[in-house]
């Protein structure tokens, strides 16, 4: 077999396996997952703490969210302050926070006071803020909430509870985004022992957020429940969102990055009022954690699962594949390269032999 019939088979064979090669990469870039996805983070602190008698829970949470629907790019900001102390003497609490933590993931759930604070004469005053600010089409509608329901029983001077919701938000329903101050406050006391809260609020399924807090707290006699919450959504077709302000609370602001802030809590014991405690189980530290999922809190909090896909590239297989391509082109310029000097070879054979077969032929007519 000649040379260039050889060298001709083996550029096929090496062609014949780069373009396997590109097609297996042309194949996994279709099938892999674009990059892989973030938990949502999930927050909570001040659940099941300071039940004992003549004790004070106060805690703040405030959540930053944006999301850029075209991208997929997701990031929160959170903020969390407890206080704790003796009852009905502010000045006297002692916080910790104002803590505020940044991940690179969005916050979709809070769960915050529920089964605290039932110790008699307690008092828990919480607050729950979210903001969202989405880049790309979204529609908003106003938040569903479910509050104050079994909430303000056992006596007392009515009215015992003092809800208020705003104007078009569908109230008491099962599963709602906001849900708070439930089986509170239900130990005996003064009137208007549970006041709660929920400012004018919207919720949008491109980011499903839900709040739970002052479930089942101040259920000692003479304990008082004071709860507030908010959700609001900021769509913008595009721009950078703008940065909501933090809930002023009592303490010193600290910054981590990444890292969930752990809170300590209450050594519960058994409520001395008139009241049975609905929860009391909280001696262990309550933990902000990121997780999956979100937590209803026990009067029946809507709970957020999945994850948000972050958006990738195939920057890798296509860098490869242009590689690949790159070989094979220096291959057929190679070949290409030495069958044309293997023809001029074999060109200036047959002229020398022409000549020489000439020159002999010359010397014969000579002769």
């Amino acid at each position: 077999m000649s040379g260039p019939t050889k060298g001709a088979q083996t550029v096929a064979a090496v062609a014949a396996s780069l373009l396997s090669v590109l097609l297996v990469l042309g194949w996994v870039s279709q099938t892999a997952p674009a990059a892989a996805q973030v938990a949502p983070v999930a927050i909570n602190q001040c659940n099941g703490i300071l039940n004992a008698g003549g004790q004070a829970v106060e805690c703040h949470v405030t959540v930053i969210n944006n999301l850029d629907l075209a991208t997929g790019e997701a990031s929160s900001t959170v903020t969390v302050t407890l206080c704790q102390g003796a009852a009905n003497a502010p000045a006297t609490l002692t916080c910790t926070g104002p803590t505020t933590t940044a991940y690179t993931a969005l916050t979709t759930s809070v769960t915050q006071c529920d089964g605290s604070g039932s110790g008699g004469g307690g008092t828990v005053s919480c607050t729950v803020s979210v903001v969202n600010n989405i880049t790309g089409a979204a529609t908003t509608t106003p938040s569903t909430i479910n509050q104050c329901n079994a909430s303000g029983e056992g006596g007392g001077t009515q009215p015992t509870v003092l809800c208020v919701a705003p104007s078009g938000s569908a109230t008491n329903t099962s599963g709602a985004t906001i849900t708070q101050c439930n089986g509170s406050g239900n130990g005996g006391g003064g009137t208007q022992r549970v006041r709660c809260t929920v400012n004018p609020s919207t919720q949008t399924s491109a980011l499903p957020v839900s709040i739970s807090q002052c479930n089942g707290s101040g259920n000692g006699g003479g304990a008082t429940v004071t709860c507030t919450a908010s959700l609001t959504n900021n769509v913008r077709t595009s721009g950078t969102p703008t940065t909501a302000t933090p809930t002023t609370a009592t303490g010193t602001p600290t910054t981590t990055v990444g890292t969930p802030t752990t809170v300590a809590g209450g050594a519960p014991t058994t409520a001395t009022g008139g009241g049975t405690p609905t929860t009391g189980t909280g001696a262990a530290p309550t933990t902000m954690l990121p997780r999956s999922g979100g937590s209803g809190g026990s009067g029946g909090g809507a709970t957020t699962g999945g994850a948000i896909a972050r958006t990738g590239s195939t920057a890798d297989g296509t860098a490869v594949a242009g590689l690949a391509l790159l070989a094979l082109g220096g291959l057929f310029a190679a070949e290409a390269s030495r069958r044309r000097r293997a023809i001029e070879a074999e060109d200036r054979q047959r002229r020398a032999r022409h000549v020489v077969r000439r020159t002999s032929a010359q010397r014969r007519s000579a002769d």
